[in-house]
């Protein structure tokens, strides 16, 4: 295979399983798919400005022989699939542990003020670093929100989206195992915490987990207000 078709390659397999699978009689996620192209479309916007923002920084960039030569706004074109597969894939493991699991329990609000508490401690300790505090700044700043407000919608998701950002860890793994890897992105350490879970910088856990964040409430928001539930 042709390097430049690496990203392309790798976008393909992350996306195989989860479409073979959506049609799943207990999960049957393809009915949930408007609802899911409007909260997937919202935070993947949001993360392409500052992904493109974070390019033009030279806070990261992408390494030319692994990309097809095609850009948008600084970005490859492989990165605008990658914001549509990711959240596709993330979110239908979301729904198949809710389905198979409805009853999972895994800490609720107290795992996420740890969280919360970590967040706030790897921004006193990286101020200086912008990858580390816009991440965590970010999670910091909604989840206070959502906690201080204790939503009926963050009750509703807090331990099933919890859950899910732990099994997403694997293929994330992998994924970004290769990314940074071979590399196909290339980091500034001068703009990150330095940690990394073999060639995964740290921030990239939380940079998702804030991801499914976002999305899994805008999700779940939205099929609350159709379903005329109380929020």
């Amino acid at each position: 295979m042709d390097k430049q078709f690496t990203y392309l390659f790798l976008i393909v397999f992350t996306i195989a399983g989860p479409i073979a699978l959506s049609f799943d009689k207990k999960v049957a996620f393809y009915k949930n798919f408007k609802q899911f192209a409007f909260s997937a479309g919202i935070t993947s916007l949001i993360y392409l400005i500052w992904d493109i923002l974070f390019t033009k920084s030279n806070i990261w960039k992408f390494n030319d022989v692994y990309i097809l030569k095609h850009k948008l706004l600084e970005l490859p074109l492989e990165e605008y699939l990658f914001f549509i597969v990711v959240p596709y894939a993330s979110l239908f493991i979301y729904e198949c542990i809710k389905n198979y699991y409805p009853n999972l329990k895994v800490g609720g609000t107290l795992t996420w003020k740890i969280v919360l508490t970590f967040s706030i401690l790897m921004i006193l300790f990286n101020y200086s670093k912008w990858y580390t505090i816009v991440t965590f700044g970010l999670l910091s700043l909604i989840l206070t929100i959502t906690i201080i407000r204790n939503t009926n919608i963050f009750k509703l998701i807090s331990d099933h989206l919890f859950a899910a950002w732990v099994v997403c860890l694997l293929p994330m793994s992998f994924v970004n195992g290769v990314l940074t890897g071979k590399p196909i992105l290339i980091y500034n350490d001068a703009e990150n915490c330095t940690l990394r879970i073999g060639t995964i910088p740290l921030e990239d856990f939380f940079y998702h987990m804030l991801y499914m964040v976002i999305m899994i409430f805008i999700y779940e928001y939205i099929k609350a207000t159709k379903s005329k539930k109380t929020i």
